[in-house]
């Protein structure tokens, strides 16, 4: 099951978060850089109009084609990636624009060159940003997101899954070499699928894949942006932390 789950979302095929972006919004800006280092091509970060309001967007490339894999780094952000997140991230705080991140990633790069550049800060860095917004964030994942660089664009309001999505603290590959021996199913042992994630309370939507999906990708946006636009700003900081805590307790 699992592996044929592998087989759709890692697809040259796959739904891109450009391709959300272009069919969602209309005067979209990208910013690039994080004024420090360079211009990781692995995240857009922008803003544009969804549903008669400025959202900034912050959506991994993953890449079709190989060259565009390799270009992208398989969708895995460097620490200047994150860093320019956490610079849309202070603009979207400062004018008051709601947050969307589409997720597809095997998790933050973890290179040598990544750790000689703050790895380890430029994400614990991102998730406070991401957990201290006092505008709405919405995490939607189109693919794979695992550990921590995932969690990173992931400390939001709102958890929206495609239905063959997975979210996981590593990748399946990973979990198979910890736990040794014979093939097994993984989501035996880790929750990680969006059915299982649903039922734990950690996803707030899932997504049906078919012919529709980019309009059921708005309307679920759109439903989920109209609720939140009514919280206030100590609402939906609170709502977040409590989140992930009300999850962890029931594994305590």
């Amino acid at each position: 099951m699992l592996e044929e789950q592998l087989k759709k979302i890692r697809s040259a095929q796959r739904i891109s978060a450009a391709t959300v972006i272009g069919a969602l919004t209309t005067n979209f800006f990208t910013l690039h850089g994080d004024r420090l280092q360079a211009d990781d091509p692995a995240v857009t970060v922008g803003y544009g109009t969804f549903d008669q309001q400025t959202v900034l967007f912050v959506g991994v490339n993953r890449g079709a084609t190989l060259q565009q894999r390799l270009d992208y780094h398989f969708g895995a952000l460097s620490p200047a990636g994150y860093r320019k997140v956490c610079r849309g991230l202070t603009q979207a705080e400062k004018f008051g624009w709601p947050v969307i991140t589409l997720i597809n990633m095997p998790g933050a790069a973890a290179d040598v060159a990544a750790e000689l550049n703050g790895q380890s800060q430029a994400l614990a860095v991102t998730i406070s940003q991401m957990g201290r917004l006092t505008v709405p964030n919405i995490a939607l994942f189109l693919g794979e997101g695992e550990s921590g660089g995932a969690l990173a664009l992931a400390n939001s309001n709102r958890i929206l899954m495609l239905t063959n999505s997975i979210y996981s603290v590593a990748s399946p590959e990973a979990v198979q070499a910890i736990l040794k021996g014979a093939q097994q199913d993984l989501t035996k042992y880790l929750p990680m699928t969006a059915a299982q994630l649903a039922e734990i309370g950690l996803v707030d939507q899932i997504i049906p894949e078919d012919e529709q999906l980019l309009e059921q990708i708005k309307q679920a946006l759109q439903q989920q942006l109209a609720e939140l636009g009514t919280w206030s700003a100590t609402r939906l900081q609170q709502q977040r932390t409590e989140k992930y805590l009300a999850v962890l307790a029931q594994f305590e």
